[in-house]
């Protein structure tokens, strides 16, 4: 700016505070851009970045590329599997336990459930 006008701007900028305001913004923002100017990038972000990409892509190519029918066909297997894990411990927890086939009462529990409806004063001698 030649020095005749950039006196009268400063003249101007003593007596404007409007345009005071003004000047001291355009500095912060012409201090921000330079600083951005100078700002290294770092060269391996994109690559880091391109190489996540190309990974999500093939993750998704090789989820599209399993079967429908392989996608319903493990979860039933595995329930299939709990399943019959199941069964077959209680299955083999009840071999070993054996079934009494005994129809008879013991004596004792006879007496038992006779106490509990009679009176005991019928057991004893008087």
């Amino acid at each position: 700016m030649p020095d005749g006008m950039k006196i009268q701007v400063e003249l101007h900028l003593e007596n404007c505070e409007e345009c005071a305001e003004y000047y001291q913004m355009a500095i912060i923002a012409d201090k921000v851009m330079n600083e951005e100017k100078n700002e290294q990038s770092n060269p391996f972000l994109s690559t880091r970045i391109m190489a996540d990409i190309e990974e999500l892509e093939h993750q998704k190519a090789i989820v599209r590329s399993i079967p429908k029918y392989k996608k319903v066909l493990k979860p039933a297997l595995i329930s299939i599997s709990v399943a019959a894990a199941i069964f077959l411990g209680v299955f083999m927890g009840n071999i070993y336990n054996p079934i009494q086939t005994s129809k008879s009462i013991p004596i004792e529990m006879a007496y038992m459930n006779d106490a509990a409806l009679e009176s005991v004063n019928m057991f004893s001698n008087e």
